[in-house]
C-alpha cells in the first residue's frame, strides 16, 4: 500500500512539474526548431555559393556527366529494342484483267522476329488485310494476287506489329528450315498441248523435308523468270509435309506469259511458331 501511494505521489509530482514548466518547454522547442531552420538555410546558401561561385566548373561537369550517362543509357536501350522493318519497292504483274502485287520487306534485326498485318494502298482504298511474319535478318516478298486495279498500288501498309526476341535463332533455323527443292519443270500452254488460245501454264517441282520435324503445312512462293526479270508470281500451300518425305507440287498460271527460262521457289513457314509442327 505504501509503494502504491509513493507511485501516485510521483505521478502527481511529474504532472505538477509539467504544468508549471509547460510554457518553458514550448519556448525551448520553438527555439530549437528556429535554430535548425536557420542552420538548414545557411547550409543551402553555402551549397549555392560553393557550387555556383567557387566550384562552378566542377559542378557543371558533374551535371554534364549525368546527362551523358543518361544519354548513353538511352542509346543502349534503343540498341536492345527492335529496329523498324524496311519496305522496298512494289512491283505489279498482269494477271488477265487484274494484277498481282509484290512488295519487298526486310528485317534488319538479327535477334527479333515479328508477326503483322499488311495491306496495299490502291487509290483511296486498301486491299483486304492479310497476316504474315518475318524472321530475324530475313528479306521476303509480300504478295496479293489477282487484285483489281492492282497496277495502281502505291504503298505497303503494315499494322498490328508484334515483336518477339529469339537469341538462339541461328541454331533453330539450321535445325528446322530443312527443305530441298529439285526437279523444277515448267510447261507452257503449247507444251501442255492446250494451245496458246487458253493461257494455262504449269510448274512442277519436288520438295523434300530432310529434317526431323513434321509440318502441318508449308506455303510456297513461286516466281517465274524470263531471263533476269520476274514475269509472274503465284503461291501454293502444301499440307502435311512429314519428316523425310518427298512431295511433288504443281502450280498453275492462268495468264499469257513470255518465254520462261527459270523459276525461284521459296518455302515460307514460321519455324519459331510451335503451332506449325505436327505432334508425333
Amino acid at each position: 500500500m505504501v509503494n502504491q501511494d509513493q507511485f501516485y505521489e510521483k505521478q502527481l509530482g511529474f504532472a505538477y512539474w509539467y504544468v508549471t514548466h509547460k510554457i518553458l518547454l514550448k519556448n525551448i522547442l520553438t527555439l530549437f526548431l528556429l535554430i535548425l531552420a536557420i542552420l538548414l538555410i545557411a547550409y543551402n546558401f553555402y551549397l549555392l555559393i560553393f557550387n555556383f561561385a567557387i566550384f562552378q566548373s566542377n559542378y557543371q561537369l558533374i551535371l554534364n556527366n549525368f546527362v551523358t550517362t543518361n544519354s548513353d543509357y538511352l542509346a543502349l536501350r534503343q540498341l536492345n529494342l527492335p529496329q523498324s522493318m524496311q519496305i522496298g519497292q512494289i512491283q505489279t504483274f498482269a494477271n488477265n484483267e487484274n494484277y498481282d502485287i509484290v512488295a519487298e520487306l526486310a528485317n534488319p534485326n538479327q535477334k527479333w522476329w515479328a508477326t503483322f498485318d499488311y495491306q496495299f494502298q490502291i487509290g483511296q482504298t486498301l486491299t483486304d488485310k492479310r497476316q504474315e511474319f518475318i524472321l530475324p535478318g530475313q528479306r521476303k516478298s509480300l504478295i496479293d494476287l489477282a487484285i483489281e486495279n492492282g497496277n495502281l498500288a502505291s504503298q505497303l501498309v503494315l499494322g498490328n506489329i508484334k515483336w518477339q526476341k529469339e537469341i538462339n535463332f541461328d541454331n533453330l533455323y539450321k535445325d528446322r528450315y530443312t527443305f530441298d527443292i529439285a526437279n523444277i519443270q515448267y510447261l507452257s500452254a503449247r507444251e501442255l498441248g492446250i494451245g496458246e488460245e487458253v493461257p494455262v501454264n504449269r510448274l512442277t517441282f519436288q520438295i523434300t523435308n530432310s529434317g526431323a520435324y513434321n509440318y502441318k503445312s508449308v506455303n510456297f512462293l513461286v516466281f517465274l523468270k524470263a531471263g533476269a526479270q520476274t514475269a509472274a508470281v503465284n503461291q501454293i500451300v502444301a499440307e502435311k509435309i512429314l519428316s523425310g518425305q518427298t512431295r511433288e507440287i504443281s502450280v498453275t498460271f492462268f495468264q499469257a506469259l513470255p518465254k520462261i527460262t527459270s523459276a525461284d521457289i521459296v518455302p515460307e513457314i514460321n519455324i519459331l511458331d510451335e503451332n506449325v509442327f505436327l505432334k508425333f
